[in-house]
């Protein structure tokens, strides 16, 4: 495979990237056309100029990606910590909710009300929604 080849396939599956693509081709055109006289240093610089700066601008979004990642990543962990401690609330199986037949934990039995319920759990997330549904308003 050449190399422009290898630059239109990656260039399908990255259209964002087809400007940075665009300046490599003119960069790889005009290297191979093997004029080496001062106009050719002058393009040669500025176009390494103009992908410094795209690799600049590509680093900084993939720095922004990494932020929004582990910050998904934290929120992620908390969600399946809360949904741990409902399961636990409920007497569930943390894994699987009794809906897989192949849990190593339950074999697909931890529906509700099959574990002892956690106390605890239970006075945090259950008793509030029992006691709202009995009296109207939760106990605060």
């Amino acid at each position: 495979m050449n190399f422009d080849t290898l630059l239109e396939k990656i260039e399908t599956s990255r259209p964002d990237l087809s400007e940075s693509f665009s300046l490599i081709r003119q960069f790889q055109k005009e290297k191979n056309g093997g004029n080496n006289n001062i106009e050719y240093a002058e393009i040669e610089t500025s176009k390494v100029q103009q992908l410094e700066t795209l690799l600049e601008k590509q680093h900084t979004i993939n720095k922004s990606l990494l932020q929004h990642y582990n910050q998904l990543e934290k929120n992620y962990q908390l969600l399946i910590k809360q949904l741990d401690e409902v399961a636990e609330a409920v007497g569930a199986c943390p894994h699987c909710w009794g809906e897989d037949s192949t849990c190593n934990y339950c074999r697909g039995r931890g529906v509700p009300g099959y574990f002892q319920p956690s106390q605890g759990y239970f006075d945090t997330y259950i008793k509030p929604v029992i006691f709202k549904l009995k009296n109207g308003k939760p106990n605060l």
